[in-house]
């Protein structure tokens, strides 16, 4: 067997073990919210959401110990970007979107006000021209707002789900807690692997470092909540879908950002203030979405499209540098 045949097959099977892994998760997830009542509007927004963001916090703690700005600053921007255009665009194209209750609708308005925030802390603050700097005291603000969010959801009365039940999921707790640890930890564990092979197998096909880089892994970090989102698609469980999409964009920019500046406070090239102006647009479609049905019936490829415009930008960026 060549290299290169080696590392096609450990890119499938690095693929289908992060979608067997998430399937696990999903289940795990569902069966403890119909075992203790809990709305799939906390399951999605907190736990699906932080299990499958966990590979972001972890490369953002590495990188505020290294004092790496850009790549703690690029990795979650290009994650909520990714989230969207790929988890909710893909998903959209399995599943029918229904008018979310109005906290899925809050929430999504939090996610919104923080993207605002993160842009003007960009064009606002910093050493020099090219430089942003995100202080301690940003990251304290962050950090704040995202438990003020946990808490909020927990008390929250306006998520009671509408969705049938699914009663051939599991509610034994013996089942459940096995299935998110090891959903969550094979989530990371396979989605890693999926993308040093890609990565080798699309170098040695002579594909660009560029177009890698654009692609597969600006898209890897997140490919436990895309995988997540178009599983809970099959499934038929679109509140899933959203609040582990809205839960997620909440917890990179107000929890990992927020715990990243606490580690240590960073600079970083202001120009990535383009890369949050794509998610800002790609989050008024997405909301439009909750209150539009026109807009609703197309937010999938409306947003699927915004992604690949975004990928054809980072590809021309690196080109022209």
């Amino acid at each position: 067997m060549t290299p290169v045949t080696l590392q096609f097959v450990l890119l499938l099977g690095g693929l289908i073990g992060v979608v067997v892994c998430a399937k696990i998760f999903l289940n795990g997830a569902v069966g403890a919210a119909q075992r203790f009542g809990i709305p799939e509007f906390i399951v999605g927004s907190i736990i699906v959401a932080i299990g499958t963001s966990a590979p972001e916090l972890a490369i953002n703690v590495a990188a505020s110990l290294q004092s790496a700005g850009d790549v703690i600053a690029s990795n979650i921007v290009g994650s909520n970007i990714v989230n969207l255009g790929l988890g909710i665009g893909l998903a959209g194209l399995l599943v029918k979107y229904q008018c979310p209750s109005m906290a899925y609708l809050k929430a999504a308005v939090i996610g919104l006000l923080g993207t605002v925030f993160l842009l003007l802390v960009t064009l606002m603050s910093g050493p020099s021209p090219e430089m942003a700097i995100f202080g301690r005291a940003v990251a304290i603000v962050l950090f704040a707002g995202f438990v003020g969010f946990t808490v909020w959801t927990l008390r929250n009365p306006d998520c009671e789900d509408d969705e049938e039940d699914l009663s051939s999921i599991s509610q034994s707790m013996s089942i459940i807690i096995p299935c998110l640890i090891v959903g969550a930890i094979g989530m990371s564990f396979f989605a890693n692997i999926t993308v040093i092979n890609a990565v080798d197998v699309a170098a040695a096909l002579g594909i660009p470092d560029v177009v890698i880089g654009a692609t597969i892994i600006a898209a890897g970090g997140s490919l436990p909540e895309v995988v997540s989102c178009i599983e809970a698609a099959r499934m038929k469980r679109s509140n899933i879908v959203i609040g582990n999409i809205v839960g997620s964009q909440i917890f990179n920019i107000f929890g990992i950002l927020g715990i990243s500046g606490l580690v240590a406070s960073f600079e970083y090239s202001r120009g990535i203030a383009i890369d949050i102006g794509f998610l800002l647009v790609m989050t008024v479609i997405w909301l439009a979405s909750f209150k539009i049905a026109s807009v609703r019936r197309v937010v999938g490829p409306a947003l699927l499209g915004t992604y690949l415009m975004y990928a054809c930008y980072l590809v021309w960026l690196a080109l022209a540098g």
